[in-house]
């Protein structure tokens, strides 16, 4: 009975090519982060805007106030659920055993 050798061994072991993808997801997973949480952040400031506008009496449209309110709510929302799976992976990866 022949045993042919381990080929496929050497497709698995990363590589400093692998590494330097890997770096490369990560950092533009980083920059997307960052674009979301800056749209987060000016989602917040158009609503406060226009709130401010509309308590003030400026003309501007009520509905056009309630559409940044929600979309400020759901971007907060948003990221605060995306904090919130990122903390529980963080305590995940802690836990296992090594």
């Amino acid at each position: 009975m022949e045993i042919a050798g381990i080929q496929g061994l050497k497709q698995s072991v990363p590589t400093a090519v692998n590494n330097r993808q890997n770096t490369t997801e990560s950092a533009s997973f980083d920059k997307m982060l960052n674009h979301y949480m800056k749209e987060a952040d000016g989602a917040v400031k158009e609503f406060e805007t226009k709130s401010l506008a509309l308590a003030k009496g400026e003309a501007i449209d009520l509905h056009d106030v309630t559409i940044a309110a929600q979309k400020a709510n759901i971007a907060v929302q948003l990221t605060t659920h995306v904090r919130d799976k990122a903390v529980e992976a963080y305590q995940e990866i802690m836990r296992m055993q090594v």
